[in-house]
């Protein structure tokens, strides 16, 4: 037997809490991250629009004295990286260039920051990706003012500012799983309680589980208390059936035994004869009696789609016809067999085969001698149809549902039987999925036995069968 490998469903529960915690935090990271980068970029243009007015204000001043011009834009470009590493802030690379007219006066010069084109103009210069820029013109001194910077942020503050949100994540994790595992627990004892009450229960004690006030767990309780239910009637119908079979096996052994003894004291030639006959019977009856308690077993046994298997209907019938020829033949009952070439259905063969062998049975034995019988199969849009009518006492309507009854004889009744036939029947059709029901015989008199299937399982993956068809079986 291999080892089941089990899993926590209390660990699935806190896992799951885990998840959607962390589920939470990411996107918050997620949102702070893309607001950052959006009011990063808002931030950057702003400062270098006034970084820019600023520059064309000083520019203005000195516009007649290019050389100085040039000189104060690199003192002033200085400062922009002596401030920020004053607040030990990482400073964002700034690009400035200034015109005098057509003329460039001032280019910024370093590594990392856009190449100035001279004839490109102010508003034609290249810039780099994740950088901003601004152009402010005076046109009265004819001073053109352009600064590019670098929008530091985006990505880079959000990576660092993760930390913001990570530490806490981490330091209340755990006051966040603690209470979260006291929940869990708690919430899970009706759960528990229920397994409790089952495992404290003896082997025969199938009465219901206590309802449960729980909307989740009250249909699991309700589903437990129809299993005990269908598992109290089944165990009823197990003991019942015990005493039944016990009770019908002890006529024939009280037959055996009474002639065995007869057999064993008797001296008279013809009373040693009656003793064996009677002894005979009694063996007879014991071993149809025990046959058909099989038989039923094997009907009322639980089977599923799985036990059900293509087979040719017209087939199986015939076959079942030949293997009864021996007390047609003693009866001198003559049956005929309509049907179809081939009637494909999905079966259980065994207690298909059961089934039409106790109907068959049924409808010779209780026959007239010399009488008919009729077995047709027979098929519609909607269904299709086993039929086996005789011409014998048949059964009032009002016990046609009583003898499917096990161990039911009706009374008055002549012939030996163990009153399982039609109670193997109706089990055998439930097994095979059909409907089983009484009419009335031939010619208005005897009984019909109509076993019904459904049109829809005539048709799916079937193999073909070639059937070699007979119209009447004697």
């Amino acid at each position: 037997m291999t080892d089941i490998k089990y899993r926590s469903l209390f660990q699935r529960l806190l896992l799951g809490f885990v998840a959607v915690t962390v589920a939470i935090w990411l996107c918050t990271l997620g949102w702070d991250i893309h607001d950052e980068k959006t009011s990063s970029k808002t931030y950057w243009e702003q400062e270098v629009k006034i970084t820019a007015r600023r520059v064309l204000v000083v520019m203005e001043t000195i516009s007649e004295r290019p050389d100085d011009m040039a000189l104060v834009a690199k003192r002033m470009e200085q400062l922009h990286y002596v401030g920020y590493k004053e607040k030990n802030l990482h400073a964002p690379l700034l690009q400035m260039q200034i015109w005098k007219g057509p003329k460039l006066v001032y280019a910024s010069a370093g590594l990392g920051i856009p190449v100035t084109t001279p004839n490109a103009g102010a508003y034609d210069q290249p810039i780099k990706d994740s950088w901003v820029s601004w152009v402010e013109q005076d046109p009265g001194s004819r001073v053109t003012v352009r600064v590019a910077q670098e929008a530091i942020g985006g990505w880079l503050l959000s990576y660092s500012s993760i930390g913001y949100y990570l530490l806490p994540l981490l330091y209340s994790l755990p006051f966040l799983l603690i209470p979260a595992w006291f929940i869990i627990n708690v919430g899970m004892r009706p759960l528990n309680s229920i397994v409790t009450e089952i495992e404290d229960r003896s082997a025969s004690d199938l009465s219901p589980l206590a309802g449960s006030h729980y909307k989740e767990l009250s249909p699991l309780v309700g589903s437990i208390n129809r299993l005990m239910e269908r598992l109290t009637e089944r165990q009823e119908r197990e003991q019942e059936f015990l005493i039944e079979a016990a009770h019908e096996l002890k006529t024939p052994l009280a037959i055996i035994q009474v002639n065995a003894h007869s057999l064993v004291q008797a001296r008279d030639p013809q009373r040693m004869q009656e003793a064996s006959a009677g002894l005979s019977q009694g063996v007879h009856r014991a071993t149809h009696t025990v046959h058909q308690l099989l038989a039923l077993t094997r009907s009322d046994a639980d089977g599923g789609d799985d036990d059900l298997h293509a087979l040719d209907l017209v087939t199986l019938v015939r076959d079942r016809l030949v293997l009864a020829a021996q007390i047609v033949v003693q009866r001198e009952i003559d049956i005929e067999f309509q049907s179809p070439e081939s009637c494909m259905l999905a079966l259980h063969r065994e207690s298909m085969a059961s089934l039409i062998d106790n109907l068959v049975d049924n409808a010779v034995k209780y026959s007239p001698q010399s009488g008919q019988v009729v077995v047709r199969v027979e098929e519609d849009k909607d269904s299709v149809r086993l039929m086996i009518a005789d011409e014998g006492p048949g059964i009032p309507h009002e016990l046609r549902k009583k003898v499917f009854e096990r161990f039911f004889r009706q009374a008055g009744q002549d012939q030996a039987g163990s009153g399982l036939g039609l109670a193997i029947a109706e089990r055998a059709a439930t097994r095979n999925k059909a409907g089983i029901r009484l009419d009335v015989g031939l010619a208005g008199k005897g009984l019909a036995v109509i076993v019904e299937f459904s049109r829809t399982r005539l048709h799916g993956n079937l193999p073909d069968l070639t059937v070699d068809t007979t119209s009447t079986v004697a």
